[in-house]
């Protein structure tokens, strides 16, 4: 995308930045779709979709389910989609076959992470991971209702996957066995989970740590003691039970955001009707303004996780700057791709715009904190 396309897309208005996130995904007209009959025999059509886990596994992704609804409300049920959960029975590698699914139009869509992406082949989402530059739900709310959502979806043009909308998730920390991964020496040869993603791996390199490709079956590693560390949320740890599997949390290390996609097949996109594809943009826009307005409240998870033993390490001014200082070649690896360096300038600007502190931090007692 040379400079020109790239301002185009620079709006400032909030109105008109939903307007460029509902061009970037428009596409041309289409055929009827396919549809079965309901109990007054108007036709109904149905999409499969599918999600990883759970339409919103944790309490803090909420735009799926938002989404789901708003398509049924918004056609008046003569839409309807249908979802898979645990879309590839909890392997590694299921988020990035979801998206390459709906590239062969073998799924209509689904709630992938950007995560998922680069391993599919399509990179240009890659950015949103990159590792400690989105750090707090401000500036993903900045990103996910502002014109840069345009221009990261509109790296999928040309692929077999639509990008309807990009919606805010949970933050990402690394939680440990023992010592704290707030100082870069604490990671020197630690296995560390990453979820099928190239820049996570890059990153966990590059502070010292050892990658492991492993899904939600992690824990079962972690008792074989073939696993030390994990990156997940504190809404995810808690709602899963961890409670003392992995009791030391690094507060204020952010690695980077789940951030979902909601997303489809090119191929199921085109066949629907114009009216159907407005039903879903809108329904988009729908979930992931809900997901913008969603009240996400850390501090108070990790207070609850403290009373099951859990402990939140702090680190220090130096030490973060340190561990951003380790990972800088992989952030400048994205910078320099031609396919990733326009999605990561979006992410940068829109992550240093935001007055708020960043890292987001996490508010606990001192009874429930470590020493960095």
């Amino acid at each position: 995308m040379d400079g020109a396309a790239l301002d185009a897309y620079r709006v400032t208005a909030r109105a008109f930045a939903w307007a460029a996130l509902t061009a970037a995904v428009a596409a041309g007209q289409g055929c009827d779709a396919a549809g079965v009959a309901d109990k007054t025999g108007s036709s109904v059509t149905v999409l499969r979709f599918a999600t990883i886990d759970t339409l919103n596994p944790n309490g803090e992704l909420v735009a799926p389910g938002v989404f789901v609804d708003a398509v049924a409300r918004l056609s008046g049920g003569r839409l309807r989609i249908d979802v898979d959960n645990h879309y590839g029975d909890g392997a590694a590698a299921a988020e990035t076959d979801m998206v390459t699914a709906m590239a062969g139009g073998r799924l209509d869509g689904g709630f992938p992470a950007t995560r998922a992406f680069g391993a599919a082949g399509l990179h240009g989402l890659d950015p949103v991971g990159a590792p400690f530059v989105l750090t707090s739900y401000a500036a993903q709310r900045a990103l996910a209702s502002g014109p840069g959502t345009a221009v990261l979806l509109a790296t999928l043009d040309g692929s077999g996957v639509v990008g309807l909308g990009l919606a805010v998730g949970p933050l990402r920390r690394p939680w440990s066995l023992s010592a704290p991964l707030t100082d870069a020496g604490n990671w020197r040869g630690v296995p560390f989970r990453t979820f099928h993603d190239t820049v996570q791996a890059d990153a966990v390199r590059a502070l010292g740590g050892v990658p492991v490709d492993a899904s939600y079956g992690f824990p079962d590693l972690v008792r074989q003691g073939t696993l030390q560390a994990v990156e997940t949320d504190v809404a995810q740890y808690a709602r899963n039970g961890y409670g003392p599997l992995l009791p030391v949390l690094a507060g204020n290390v952010v690695l980077w955001p789940r951030m979902p996609v909601i997303a489809m097949s090119r191929q199921r996109y085109r066949a629907l009707t114009a009216r159907q594809r407005d039903w879903l943009r809108s329904a988009a826009q729908e979930a992931v303004r809900a997901s913008v307005d969603h009240a996400y409240d850390d501090s108070a998870i990790a207070l609850r996780l403290c009373r099951l033993g859990v402990r939140v390490a702090e680190a220090s001014p130096e030490q973060l700057a340190e561990l951003r200082r380790a990972v800088q070649p992989v952030v400048d690896a994205l910078a320099a791709g031609p396919l990733t360096a326009p999605s990561l300038a979006e992410v940068r600007r829109t992550a240093s715009a935001e007055p708020e502190p960043e890292p987001e931090p996490l508010t606990v007692p001192p009874g429930c904190r470590l020493p960095g």
